[in-house]
């Protein structure tokens, strides 16, 4: 019984208010209904008011205001960072550069069991250049030294030879040096000749008879040396061959390095895996 009649008043009053909201829908004037509206404004003004207000000094308590001094540094820390990030990059791909050349030059034939050690270039005078490896990395006297260049990651060349080493530092005696004498084999010639520098940024080949046919633009190649160079490796290019002045017998032969001396600023000193 309790139920049927809480049930009625229900229904009494969803009636009741859907009549008066029809009332006012259609019979009440659109100017009394904005004066209500206002009434309801001001009535309700104050709890409005006092809802809002703790809402915002909830909002606005949790923002914090940065000093200048705060933001300078966190901008400065902030910078630091992204410095940080590009210096690390680019050693990251320098480094990838230089494990791609190394794999390449101990990739070609005859040169697998020997151990290339890449070193910067400090100094260039004249035919010597001064290296920033030397005793401590394993660079000996004697060792041949070849180029560590982009330009010929599939063909490096001989450049020179080791003549001096320090604890942290080596030199390195161009094939171009009046005093460096490297034995050296040309294509189509069975026995290995000697290559002089001439101190003038060109080498010369000595006594290869004219009996041989030689032309401009014929390879010579570094011979190999055991526990120096496991195969003959290319280092200049014939760039003239003319009768000799004074012993028409023999050739008088110009070779010029295989690469740019000038610019080499990275090269790879040959050390044999055997050594200590």
């Amino acid at each position: 019984m309790t139920r049927r009649r809480a049930g009625t008043s229900k229904g009494m009053l969803f009636a009741c208010g859907m009549l008066v909201g029809l009332i006012f829908l259609f019979f009440v004037p659109r100017e009394a209904a904005g004066r209500l509206q206002l009434v309801y404004a001001q009535v309700f003004r104050w709890p409005l008011a006092m809802t809002s207000g703790v809402v915002r000094v909830q909002t606005t308590s949790r923002v914090r205001n940065v000093s200048p001094q705060e933001y300078e540094k966190l901008l400065g820390a902030y910078q630091e960072l992204r410095n940080n990030l590009a210096y690390l990059q680019a050693q990251n791909e320098q480094t990838n550069d230089l494990l791609e050349r190394l794999t390449k030059l101990r990739a070609m034939p005859g040169l697998e069991r020997m151990e290339p050690i890449p070193a910067g270039v400090i100094m260039h005078v004249q035919d010597e250049l001064t290296i920033n490896r030397g005793r401590d990395s394993g660079v000996a006297v004697g060792q041949y030294v070849l180029s560590l260049t982009n330009d010929r990651l599939n063909d490096q060349c001989v450049v020179g030879i080791v003549s001096a080493v320090y604890d942290r530092s080596a030199k390195v005696k161009l094939l171009t040096a009046p005093d460096c004498r490297i034995p050296v084999g040309i294509a189509g010639l069975d026995v290995p000749k000697l290559l002089e520098g001439r101190g003038d940024g060109a080498a010369r080949i000595l006594l290869v008879p004219h009996s041989h046919a030689l032309h401009a633009g014929d390879w010579v190649y570094a011979e190999k040396k055991p526990g120096f160079l496991d195969a003959p490796v290319v280092l200049a290019e014939i760039e003239q061959c003319r009768r000799d002045a004074k012993n028409p017998l023999v050739w008088d032969i110009t070779a010029r390095p295989a690469c740019d001396l000038a610019i080499l600023s990275e090269v790879a000193v040959l050390k044999s895996a055997a050594a200590p």
